[in-house]
């Protein structure tokens, strides 16, 4: 059956002819003879890529489909895969023969069935308009294609699967799901390839599908890495096309100034999506039929459907501010209120009638339940390696899901510095910075974490015979990529369905990454660590930041007044600020944080520099700990000294007629006398038989302090 001619399928000749030329301009920039030669055997891959690729038992492909345009999309498939490096494997070239025959044989007549031109215009559930919940269909293919390839597949080979099976976990529960074999589904695989490839032969700034690789380079750490067995990409075919060009310049302008990640970029593109969806719901089809009201609606569309967390709704004012300037005259300038994310509904849980506002604040715990750790680590020896290791570092450090796996095998080295610790380095893919933590080698949880990590690199070594890049590698051809959080999330999720773990009110544990880093930072405030500790052992870049990841506060609250009292905390002048116990938990504002010997109630200032630096004891914003007076003790020591030294100094400049020197020298002499005031004022107000509160003393030994414990 012949295929019909090119004005009768679908798109124009000079389009259709335009894209031939332009893969064949693709090939010959590897090699002429890639154009000229229809068949390809390890000869020719030697000649011009330098190593073979085709198992021996396949010395010769024909890749002459009958239709040139389609020949040419095979040809630019296969020489692709040769030179990506995630796919140097005889292996993954055998599993594609099929395929390639198939479009050999029947190209022409898959064509004419769709009545199109080429295999980039067969239609693609994954690049159209998104429907449902505006989600992208990145792993569905056009199953009338892979139905026909798979009648095809089944006559030539009868012994092979056509389906599968797949178990996973959703909502806390097994769900079962029936694909297509992967042997048939590689056929999408060269049909996803070829309409992405169509797509880059417009300029980056009309492309309706971009390549992430042309946006991003290696400075992204991990962006490489990250990309496992094939390209991501930005997809825009999803949206209309009179919206289209406002989205794409959109992001192409926040990427061109560094305000999106190539994570971030996929996430708002996502969020795009749901506007789009319901811009189709509200039947608009032309940018001037958007205005305040349009929004107002889209605020309400949103709540009704309780969609999770803000930035659905601030991305889109964003896109909307930015309309009329990134496309002067096409889109209209519309008054917005940022204000109005204040009217976005959070979700709630269902037991409980009050709002986010107040279980953010006060009643919210994200951490993972204490009781369903303890279960998970009673059992982690029934998952495989390397979840154990990766879970208990996890538990150590609060690292970051992504940052967790991707450890690299050289994280663990020796402190030239004092031979008691050991340094554990990190990168910090979300912040760009590295986290560096002391590992304390007679300490026991740092122990049993340095002995992961030395056990897991003497497994590498095994294995490999040399290091890796990653401590928890793994490899697609030749790349060294580290082990996907998917994985081993689905595994513990598996677990905790098995053994029926559940959480401390009885309901069934739905684990995931995350919460372990809310419990790390939950349990260092339990501890005892200052915001401040927490701040660099999670490795946020402000206490305010941090203080987001210490849950159940109500009950560290009590724990703090069991443990110390009312009014611990004294002013320069002896007097009880009784409001900083409070302040040093409270995330709203963050009004106090941890200092060496009590607390400062400017922590704005820490985070980068403080004009009281090493003058907490002459300084009015420091409120000392009634539970630290040998510290204060000790400092009055030393103090003692440096007054001594710093009169002889000054005696001595003067002698020599140094008056300027000195002068300095008596400033700084008069400013630990101050010190030494100050923290003498501190020693008493502790020791003495009364804590001020207002004109009242009440003051409690620390004996009847701890008889007041249960």
């Amino acid at each position: 059956m012949g295929v019909k001619p090119l004005a009768l399928v679908g798109g124009t000749p000079s389009e259709t002819d335009r894209y031939s030329n332009w893969l064949e301009g693709q090939l010959a920039a590897s090699s002429p003879l890639l154009v000229d030669k229809d068949t390809w055997s390890d000869a020719l891959m030697t000649q011009v890529f330098g190593h073979p690729w085709i198992s021996m038992t396949y010395a010769d492909l024909a890749l002459n489909a009958q239709v040139p345009v389609l020949t040419n999309e095979i040809k630019a498939y296969l020489a692709a895969s040769v030179l990506d490096d995630r796919k140097a494997d005889a292996h993954w070239f055998q599993r594609r023969i099929p395929v390639i025959k198939y479009l050999g044989e029947e190209g022409a007549n898959l064509l004419q069935h769709f009545g199109v031109a080429c295999l980039a215009d067969i239609p693609h559930p994954g690049f159209g308009s998104s429907n449902g919940d505006g989600a992208a269909k990145t792993k569905c293919h056009n199953d009338a294609a892979l139905g026909l390839y798979a009648a095809w597949y089944g006559v030539r080979y009868e012994r092979r699967r056509q389906s599968q099976t797949r178990h996973w976990i959703r909502d806390g529960e097994l769900v079962a799901s029936h694909y297509r074999a992967p042997e048939v589904q590689l056929f999408g695989d060269i049909h996803r390839f070829a309409i992405i490839n169509h797509a880059q032969m417009r300029a980056l700034a009309d492309r309706d599908i971009i390549l992430l690789n042309d946006l991003y380079s290696e400075d992204d750490t991990r962006f490489r890495d990250r990309q496992r067995q094939s390209d991501r990409y930005l997809n825009l075919l999803c949206f209309e096309p009179w919206l289209r060009p406002l989205v794409r310049t959109f992001l192409l302008d926040k990427v061109a100034h560094g305000e999106l990640a190539p994570g971030t970029a996929v996430g708002m593109l996502s969020r795009l999506r749901l506007f789009a969806r319901f811009l189709r719901e509200d039947g608009i089809v032309d940018p001037k039929q958007i205005g305040e009201l349009t929004m107002e609606r889209y605020l309400a569309w949103g709540n009704a459907r309780n969609t999770a967390g803000k930035n659905w709704y601030t991305d889109i004012v964003q896109l909307m501010r930015a309309a009329p300037v990134l496309l002067l005259g096409q889109w209209p300038r519309i008054a917005l209120d940022m204000r109005a994310a204040r009217r976005i509904r959070y979700k709630q849980a269902p037991d409980d009638p009050r709002n986010r506002l107040y279980a953010s604040r006060e009643g919210a715990n994200r951490a993972a339940p204490v009781e369903a750790v303890e279960a998970i680590m009673a059992r982690l020896g029934e998952l495989p390696e390397p979840i154990p290791a990766i879970f208990m570092i996890g538990i150590t450090t609060g690292a970051r899901a992504e940052d967790l796996h991707a450890l690299l095998f050289d994280c663990l080295q020796p402190d030239r510095h004092d031979g008691r610790f050991k340094i554990f380095t990190f990168w910090q893919n979300k912040v760009s910075r590295w986290n560096t933590k002391p590992l304390l080698m007679t300490d026991p949880a740092h122990q049993a974490m340095i002995g992961l990590i030395e056990t897991q690199r003497d497994h590498i070594r095994q294995r490999y015979g040399h290091d890796t890049k990653y401590l928890f590698p793994v490899f697609h051809g030749k790349r060294e990529s580290f082990l996907g959080q998917n994985w081993t999330q689905q595994a513990l999720k598996k677990l905790c369905l098995h053994h029926r773990i559940v959480d401390g009110e009885g309901r069934p544990f739905d684990f995931s990454w995350h919460p372990l880093r809310h419990h790390r930072g939950t349990q260092m405030a339990a501890e005892g660590h200052d915001i401040l500790s927490i701040m660099f052992e999670l490795g946020h870049a402000s206490p305010d930041m941090a203080s987001m990841y210490v849950n159940k506060r109500l009950e560290l609250k009590k724990n703090a007044l069991l443990r110390k009292g009312g009014g611990k905390f004294y002013t320069i002048e002896g007097k009880v600020d009784e409001a900083v116990g409070d302040l040093l938990l409270r995330k709203e504002t963050m009004m106090a944080t941890r200092v060496c010997g009590g607390a400062c109630t400017l922590p704005g200032q820490l985070g980068e520099w403080c004009e009281h630096a090493h003058a907490c004891l002459t300084c009015r914003f420091f409120r000392a700990d009634g539970g630290d007076v040998e510290h204060f003790r000790c400092e009055r020591s030393k103090l003692y000294v440096a007054i001594e030294d710093l009169e002889q100094e000054a005696q001595d400049y003067e002698e020599k007629g140094q008056v300027r020197m000195a002068d300095i020298s008596q400033k700084r002499l008069q400013r630990n006398k101050d010190a030494v005031q100050n923290t003498d004022t501190i020693i008493r107000s502790i020791e003495s038989q009364g804590l001020y509160k207002g004109s009242q003393q009440r003051y409690k030994h620390a004996a009847a302090r701890e008889e007041a414990l249960p």
